[in-house]
């Protein structure tokens, strides 16, 4: 036991987890393998796409920035600390409204304490939402889809003319949330500790068991559910993402916003100020300042039409990419070293990844969402090219649908059906 909570201690480094693991010694340890303790994904993901082979690292063992940067892949493990990993275990917050948390183990429970006892309440939303907002799953849940970033998009909605706050850090369009979040069911009703720690999958099934043939027939039982039954997804296309160490500020005035509440704080400064600030940038690990700022900005942000691939467990899932890199970077000296580039040997810097919107809807979508879209039947006649919003052949955990599935949704005989759904003839 003692091991353990010194163990534990030195993972957290915070001696609140002695008092978790004194009670908690399995939890604990199970924690250490934990994909919200390692990030191991999203660093991984990020490192390959930038440009690093067979990386495989954790937020406790990713190197140090380097200095000398010539290509993406010497700058990607910056990017990381100072831009991508702020939500981590032994971070308490970056500046964004709403996403202030607890350290260690309090970053997602709070304990409450009777008698010199700990009582684990259930975890609340806010919890999960203080890391999973934004493009990233959970947002949506409550109906939450990010503005784009100019100014130009805000509104002054409060009484008195001023803009609203802006939680996590950024504006929100407000469409239709998950019918979960209206039942009153919050994250861990689904994604319980088993799910949490990998020892089990949370499905749609384990609750919805009574599905009814008819509107789930047997040409559709390959489709993940969120696939039909999402009233709306996250669609953000091509990440530009600039690294100036120059104090040359001026043309973001209208770009303060960037889901960076650090960023945010800075820029008001320093666009007021009279003095020249030097550009300086917290890493989100270490907690040190260092040189250089880190923008970034959407090419394209809609909830219009989606793509599909096939998933690894073989679903037909909606995908989407997280991210299209457009990579820049100006050296102290004002040089371009990067400049824009979107393509390492030939190949995108690009991540792919099949999800579930948890923007569930009783009601499903429409035959023509998935039988219709252009984006999915013939992108290249639409003009999403110019966007580059087609699949690439590598996508992660997945692959593209192929041309005999979708030769299937174009065939005679879903034509049939739907003519038979809608005007009930053959």
């Amino acid at each position: 036991m003692l091991k353990i909570a010194i163990f534990i201690s030195i993972l957290f480094g915070s001696l609140l987890a002695n008092d978790c693991v004194s009670c908690h010694p399995k939890d604990a340890k199970n924690c250490q393998h934990s994909l919200h303790y390692t990030l191991k994904k999203a660093i991984n993901i990020t490192r390959v796409a930038w440009g690093i082979k067979d990386s495989n690292v954790t937020l406790q063992t990713l190197p140090l920035p380097k200095t000398d940067i010539k290509k993406p892949s010497d700058l990607v493990d910056d990017f990381l600390r100072r831009k991508c990993l702020k939500c981590h275990l032994g971070n308490r917050s970056s500046g964004e409204k709403g996403m202030k948390r607890g350290k260690s183990c309090l970053a997602c429970h709070t304990p409450h304490q009777k008698k010199g006892k700990c009582q684990r309440g259930k975890i609340s939303i806010n919890k999960c939402l203080s890391c999973h907002n934004k493009e990233f799953v959970g947002g949506d849940y409550l109906g939450l889809f990010p503005k784009d970033y100019d100014k130009s998009y805000r509104a002054p909605l409060t009484k008195d003319g001023r803009y609203p706050p802006q939680k996590y850090g950024i504006d929100y369009h407000h469409l239709s949330p998950d019918i979960h979040f209206k039942k009153g069911m919050t994250c861990v009703d689904c994604h319980d500790k088993n799910d949490m720690q990998g020892i089990k999958k949370v499905s749609c099934t384990d609750c919805h068991k009574n599905l009814s043939k008819k509107n789930h027939t047997a040409y559709h039982k390959k489709l993940a559910c969120s696939t039909c039954h999402s009233a709306w997804n996250n669609n953000s296309y091509e990440l530009s993402v600039f690294r100036d160490d120059t104090s040359d500020y001026k043309k973001w005035k209208n770009l303060t916003l960037q889901e960076d509440g650090y960023l945010t704080n800075f820029l008001r400064i320093a666009l007021k100020s009279k003095k020249k600030i030097p550009p300086k940038m917290p890493d989100w690990i270490t907690h040190k300042f260092k040189d250089g700022i880190w923008y970034s900005g959407y090419r394209y942000k809609r909830w219009e039409n989606f793509n599909l691939a096939n998933s690894k467990d073989g679903r037909i899932m909606i995908i989407r990419p997280l991210f299209q890199y457009r990579i820049s970077y100006r050296d102290k000296n004002g040089k371009m070293i990067l400049d824009d580039v979107n393509k390492i040997n030939g190949k995108k810097i690009e991540v792919w990844l099949p999800y579930s919107p948890h923007t569930i809807s009783k009601r499903a979508k429409s035959c023509e969402s998935c039988h219709n879209n252009p984006l999915i039947i013939n992108p290249k006649k639409t003009g999403y090219e110019v966007l580059d919003m087609r699949l690439p052949n590598n996508i992660i955990n997945g692959s593209k649908l192929t041309k005999k599935q979708i030769k299937k949704m174009t065939s005679k005989r879903y034509k049939k059906i739907r003519a038979k759904m809608l005007f009930g003839s053959d």
